[in-house]
């Protein structure tokens, strides 16, 4: 191949930037801490939410613009998103494709369900060739240590390392008052069974009347609403439909307590947005949320399908002022110490620069730092 490995790029591939769920959030994040210009990323989007003919032309075309860039010469190493089902099956192409270029590739394991996934969908085929793809990997991220292991079971011999998933604190930081209990709970995320959204409103029901409950996310919407209205609590729970940005941020910014009911988990970006806004969370023990949320220092933890727990959890954290305080600042020193982008980001910048990428410096940036050395020296 030619040019040497610092002259080869990073190709990274992924969702569409603009699409729902944790890669593109995730990706989004790299793009505004600067990481795709400082690393020259060549960014494939392999799959957006179109219909099945534009589905197949997107990923055909991401297929053609990764092989003109291998041909050339030109990817130093290959860092592929992957989540579970589909999305496995689309990504395992590029990894193999890159695998027969020598080129190597990071697989960043996404997908809450992988495990259920290859444990009880796939034949013996199909996890021979997840195997393969965990082995043949340079280096597997798992976004969790109890990922990592589940990993290693899968696929004894393969490299896997942990890498969290970061959160940007807000600049400035939350009051952790929550006086109003009025404002509310919350809940982000898919509207359904695997992040116990139905759990939830039926817990709710039983809280006294004066609180709301905001549901952030698309889904099973009507299904919720339908629940709802059978319990006869519609007029006290609004449904925002998916949210993002600045409206992510006004939600987050006025909710008392934050909820992730959830029966799987990778490591929800909803949970760690929460800690770092400030807000107390009830949680279950599935997944990463253990490293991140501990029983009484950050949240309330609850069994997945325990109504009646998660409905004392509510109820405790609701008439406790004091407790919520506690835990909020308990979670944001939490994020800021262990899940920030200043913590995380170097891990994964380190995991590049491993293969033999460099990153970008512009000219402007070296004059700067010329014209600063000269001033000292002089």
């Amino acid at each position: 191949m030619k040019g040497s490995s610092a002259h080869r790029g990073l190709v990274m591939i992924g969702t569409h930037p603009e699409a729902k769920g944790g890669i593109a959030t995730v990706v989004a994040k790299y793009r505004q801490f600067g990481l795709f210009e400082k690393w020259r990323v060549t960014y494939i989007c392999t799959h957006a939410e179109v219909s099945t003919y534009r589905k197949f032309m997107i990923a055909l075309s991401a297929y053609w613009q990764m092989i003109q860039l291998l041909v050339m010469g030109r990817v130093g190493l290959v860092h592929i998103h992957a989540a579970s089902r589909v999305s496995v099956w689309r990504k395992s192409t590029f990894a193999f494709t890159a695998f027969l270029f020598r080129v190597p590739y990071v697989l960043h394991m996404h997908g809450a369900e992988f495990e259920e996934f290859v444990r009880g969908e796939c034949g013996p085929l199909r996890r021979g060739i997840v195997r393969a793809l965990l082995r043949n990997a340079a280096t597997v991220i798992a976004l969790s240590e109890s990922w990592a292991l589940k990993l290693r079971e899968m696929a004894p011999g393969a490299h896997v390392e942990v890498v969290y998933n970061s959160v940007s604190l807000p600049p400035k930081p939350k009051t952790f008052v929550h006086n109003d209990v009025k404002n509310g709970i919350l809940f982000l995320g898919q509207i359904g069974m695997r992040k116990g959204a139905f759990d939830l409103i039926r817990a709710f029901a039983v809280v006294s009347g004066g609180v709301k409950l905001a549901l952030g996310g698309d889904g099973d919407v009507k299904k919720a609403s339908e629940l709802a209205r059978r319990l006869g609590i519609s007029e006290r729970i609004q449904m925002l439909g998916w949210v993002t940005g600045e409206n992510k941020e006004a939600v987050l910014s006025r909710a008392s307590i934050f909820v992730l009911p959830s029966y799987n988990e990778g490591l929800p970006m909803s949970v760690l947005e929460a800690m770092a806004w400030g807000l107390p969370v009830i949680t279950t023990p599935v997944g990463g949320i253990p490293e991140v949320v501990r029983q009484g220092e950050e949240g309330v933890i609850v069994q997945p399908g325990d109504i009646d727990g998660l409905t004392a959890a509510l109820r405790q954290l609701l008439d406790d002022e004091p407790l919520r305080q506690r835990l909020g600042a308990n979670g944001r020193r939490r994020i800021q110490h262990l899940f920030s982008d200043e913590v995380v980001f170097p891990q994964l910048e380190a995991i590049w620069a491993r293969f033999g990428l460099l990153p970008y410096v512009s000219k402007t940036k070296i004059e700067a730092q010329e014209s600063t050395k000269r001033q000292v020296d002089a």
